[in-house]
């Protein structure tokens, strides 16, 4: 077996700049973009003057059939093509390199200027200077700068001799502990995709997280296709902002899904720029006409969706059908699934190799079959009640898209509730309401957990929400009770008031309202989470059935899994 394996220990920041400057080192396109600040740079320049170690570097030699793989910082201003023919990639140490590279070159960034970085030859420290009157600040890059170097230091020589100071040896020291810095270097060659990819992970594991999407959008570049510009693209227009930007992971998946008939790592890694080109257009389209479908089933906007998976596979049956709407003999069959998957937590785990699944189904419904692709659904009111807003769930996600079929509306005047352009999941939205608040919650005997149920929120306004503020809801809610000419206390069948009506479009009945006026919790979260049970359970139809199977805990339910890493440990 050949080595595979290389450890240089002969560099030093001097054929570090050289190789780059030769175009020889280049940083793969699924590295993050550079995002140190000065500050942290100029505490890297300190860590090499006092002669701490700052880490290897990791490369991967790669021959030019990578070259695509290669993403420039143009501000560097480093050649594209590599003098040596072999192209180094960055795996491990792109931050460190790049930023001794802007502070030690004088280059700008996004207009940060870090050749404005000095060394200090008083406190022998390296800073950016904050006041005019700083003295005996020297630009770092001049230490890398052989006529600019010797300028400073002719000058000091000259000034220590006036002054009696010696700021002339620090500068030469300074230059000195730089060009003699080691530099360790690994490098990797003869190695397969897959296996760089593993190593990114093994040694970034307290870093940025490898997504699948990087590593598709590298292998998938062309001068004339870059996906990530197509996704940005898309979630700039207008639509889709106001909806929600849609996660990358959704395009490839669906991308893969319509070639291949299959999203699992491999098939979407088998994406290729000819590819994108072909089917990008009919895919975007697809997933603006799967958002529209998906607005009927209440994901009133991007922050509602359950899983992405669901938008994957839904507009998957727009692609293959070819039609703008669903047909009238599948929607019932759609909604089903739809409910159904996200009160089971279907895709909580295998995720992908699910989705394959579901579209294969997708794809024999077109066929003509009608067979349902439904899944056992066996939550309780106490599962419900257990769901907290603060956590991330598909179970809370799912409510959030029943209580948006309610059409909300407020209970002081019955506008409805715009829900569009809110991020109304999160719990410190300003029209996600606790209705027994949580500054009153020790008040009321009620435990800091139990107050962010998600059946003790409602989809309010922002205004209606102001106004309640810290308020009881005995106290609020007879005050709006009276506004409309609703009776105090209802505890009989009697023709529903206005007001009624309001409260019934967020799941409040007469005796989960009768609860608020008593101020009494668990009374109301029961009835509560009796009327939104009841709305699942007419969504899940015949796939509702109560079991003493396993099932998730509801605390530990995530909105998506996670299986878009190509390697973990």
């Amino acid at each position: 077996m050949p080595q595979r394996i290389e450890i240089i220990n002969n560099w030093n920041l001097r054929k570090l700049f050289d190789q780059m400057e030769q175009g020889n080192i280049k940083i793969p396109r699924f590295q993050r973009g550079y995002v140190w600040e000065r500050t942290k740079v100029v505490k890297l320049l300190n860590s090499i003057y006092k002669q701490f170690p700052i880490g290897s570097l990791f490369l991967w030699e790669a021959d030019s059939q990578f070259a695509h793989f290669n993403r420039e910082i143009p501000e560097l201003g480093l050649p594209a093509e590599p003098e040596s023919g072999r192209y180094q990639f960055i795996l491990d140490g792109q931050q460190r390199t790049t930023s001794l590279f802007v502070a030690l070159r004088n280059k700008t960034i996004r207009t940060i200027n870090y050749g404005a970085i000095c060394f200090n030859l008083e406190s022998c420290e390296f800073k950016i200077p904050r006041l005019l009157s700083d003295r005996h600040n020297e630009p770092a890059w001049k230490l890398m700068d052989t006529a600019a170097y010797s300028e400073v230091l002719r000058r000091y020589v000259l000034y220590d001799a006036e002054n009696k100071t010696d700021f002339a040896s620090a500068w030469e020291n300074c230059r000195q502990q730089f060009s003699d810095y080691p530099i360790s270097i690994i490098k990797s060659s003869n190695m397969q995709l897959d296996e760089v990819v593993d190593i990114f992970e093994r040694i970034n594991q307290g870093g940025k997280r490898l997504s699948l999407f990087d590593l598709v959008h590298a292998g998938a570049w062309a001068t004339d296709f870059d996906l990530r510009d197509k996704v940005d693209e898309f979630n700039q227009e207008l639509p889709i902002k106001v909806y929600g930007a849609i996660d990358s992971e959704v395009f490839t998946q669906s991308l893969a899904l319509n070639i291949f008939n299959d999203c699992l790592q491999g098939s979407q890694l088998k994406l290729t720029a000819d590819l994108g080109r072909q089917h990008w257009t009919q895919t975007a389209e697809c997933i603006r006409r799967a958002i529209d479908y998906l607005r009927t089933l209440g994901v009133a906007n991007y922050s509602f969706l359950p899983y992405n998976s669901q938008l994957s596979v839904i507009q998957h049956y727009f692609y293959c059908s070819g039609r703008s709407s669903a047909r009238a003999e599948h929607v019932g069959l759609l909604n089903e699934w739809f409910w159904t998957s996200t009160f089971s937590q279907r895709f909580s785990s295998s995720s992908l190799s699910r989705m394959k699944d579901d579209t294969e189904w997708v794809r024999s419904l077109l066929a003509g079959s009608a067979q349902p692709n439904t899944f056992p659904v066996t939550l309780t009111v106490s599962d419900l009640i257990r769901v907290k807003m603060k956590n991330a769930s598909v179970v809370k996600n799912g409510v959030l898209c029943l209580m948006a079929l309610q059409k909300p509306r407020d209970f002081h005047n019955g506008q409805p509730v715009n829900l569009e352009q809110t991020q109304v999941s999160r719990s410190n939205s300003q029209q996600n309401h606790h209705l027994f608040p949580y500054s009153r919650r020790q008040e009321l005997g009620i435990n800091d957990q139990d107050i962010h149920s998600v059946v003790n929120f409602a989809l309010i306004s922002g205004a209606l929400n102001r106004e309640i503020s810290n308020k009881k809801p005995s106290q609020y809610m007879l005050g709006y009770a009276d506004e409309t000419g609703a009776e105090t206390l209802i505890a009989d069948s009697r023709a529903e008031s206005g007001f009624m009506n309001y409260l019934g479009s967020h799941f409040i009945d007469r005796k989960a309202y009768n609860a608020l006026l008593r101020d009494e919790y668990p009374a109301f979260v029961q009835a509560r989470g009796e009327q939104i049970l009841e709305a699942i359970k007419q969504r899940a139809g015949n796939a509702y059935a109560r079991t003493t199977s396993d099932q998730t805990p509801l605390e530990e339910m995530s909105v998506d899994e996670t299986e878009d890493v190509v390697i973990t440990d």
